[in-house]
């Protein structure tokens, strides 16, 4: 056998090892764990709260805290006309308002926060490890921003997506914070499913 032809066979045994190799790897690796997973935080009365309550509800989840100058009251504003496009279906769906400024944001300012918004809404903190933990069951992100010159101190960026979780407690979509009403209702009502249709020779 030629030194070429044994050269050749060599390196075919090697490229052969390394496909393999990739394949075992690709086998062995473990899949991302999917976002989301029951847990347990503080609600806006002052009560433990447990997700798993929320079984047979559509329940929509976002981060936010009560000083944010912008983003959480345009996206509770949003979520109230989603709310009401929603019709008869709205008390089928739950809406957790999640606090990353646990220190600021306790019950009793959570709760009046969310006086001002027409919405089957539950605020919600707890301890910062606590509220760390959640946020890293949804993939979510946010950090503190130091602003001397102001009263509040800092200010809070923080992950904008809305996560639809469905009736098993499951997360089924996302939305960007770009999202239209149109785009989030047509969203619940799939996990929803059909309204009854109203009975004959009635009205709504």
């Amino acid at each position: 056998m030629s030194a070429a032809s044994t050269g050749w066979r060599r390196a075919a045994r090697w490229v052969s090892a390394i496909a393999l190799g990739g394949v075992l790897s690709a086998a062995c690796a473990a899949p991302a764990p999917a976002p989301g997973g029951d847990f347990t935080l503080t609600d806006h009365h002052g009560e433990p709260f447990h997700l798993a309550s929320t079984r047979g509800k559509v329940v929509v989840i976002f981060f936010g805290y009560s000083m944010c100058p912008d983003v959480c009251p345009t996206t509770l504003s949003k979520l109230a006309s989603v709310a009401r496009r929603l019709g008869d279906q709205r008390d089928l769906v739950k809406t957790l308002y999640i606090s990353v400024d646990p220190e600021r944001d306790t019950p009793e300012v959570l709760k009046a926060d969310l006086e001002y918004f027409p919405l089957d809404a539950l605020g919600l903190t707890g301890t910062r490890e606590e509220v760390d933990r959640v946020v890293a069951q949804f993939g979510a992100e946010y950090r503190i921003v130091p602003t001397p010159e102001s009263a509040g101190r800092y200010a809070v960026t923080h992950t904008t997506t809305l996560y639809v979780l469905d009736q098993g407690g499951r997360v089924r979509l996302t939305f960007p914070y770009e999202a239209t009403t149109d785009e989030i209702v047509t969203g619940i009502r799939s996990l929803l499913g059909p309204a009854d249709a109203p009975e004959e020779g009635t009205r709504r």
